[in-house]
């Protein structure tokens, strides 16, 4: 999971293109707020959150019988977050994952899940997730997180074989779980950068989705 957080960093600089703006000076840090530090509204924030997931799915689909295997494990994701700080350290936060697409393809000899001939599986999966994000100052603008929450999830399989093609859609839930850090810009305590390292679980097999994101968060007001 560290080497996931480790990752998620490299994202923000080959995608988004992030740089850290200097340091600023505390005064001006609390200047010119629109709503005072204590004021509830203050305390939403939302979030925007583009990665890179790896799924166990196509080794599912290996039932001894399938030679020419062509898999792909990893895909782009992307979530929708948002969430409202009951204090500095503690924040109730929801969010929408789309975890991409994995599949599986080659040709079989006919076994237990495949009949003769060229095979393929995809599998797609997304889901809505409501959770407890913990927050620990590590210096004045680092901070790591810890999530542990909720998922509840949509998945759906397509398999193509010499009989025709079938579709399996399936829903449920299970319980989810990230790491990572979070870093103050220092610009009036209102953008934050989160480096996450995710596992999820969809899928009525329990597929395993890992995933390394960066995400840029905005705190109001």
């Amino acid at each position: 999971m560290f080497r996931l957080i480790l990752m998620s960093a490299s994202i923000v600089i080959a995608l988004l293109g992030i740089q850290f703006p200097a340091q600023a000076e505390d005064d001006d840090r609390r200047a010119a707020l629109a709503v005072p530090s204590n004021t509830p509204a203050k305390n939403f924030y939302v979030g925007g959150r583009l990665g890179f997931g790896d799924n166990d799915y196509p080794g599912s689909n290996q039932d001894g019988s399938v030679t020419n295997v062509r898999s792909e494990s990893n895909d782009t994701t992307f979530a929708l977050t948002g969430g409202y700080h009951l204090n500095e350290n503690v924040a109730v936060q929801a969010g929408y994952h789309d975890f991409g697409q994995s599949d599986f393809a080659g040709d079989s000899s006919g076994g237990e899940s495949w009949n003769a001939g060229p095979v393929s599986a995809l599998h797609e999966s997304d889901g809505w997730e409501l959770g407890v994000m913990g927050r620990w100052p590590i210096t004045d603008r680092w901070y790591g997180l810890g999530f542990m929450g909720w998922l509840w999830w949509e998945s759906k399989e397509t398999f193509v074989e010499s009989t025709g093609t079938t579709t399996v859609s399936e829903s449920g839930g299970d319980a989810t779980y990230a790491v990572g850090l979070e870093y103050d810009t220092g610009q009036r305590n209102k953008l934050f950068y989160r480096f996450m390292g995710s596992h999820h679980k969809v899928g009525d097999f329990g597929y395993d989705v890992n995933s390394a994101s960066a995400e840029m968060v905005w705190r109001f007001p």
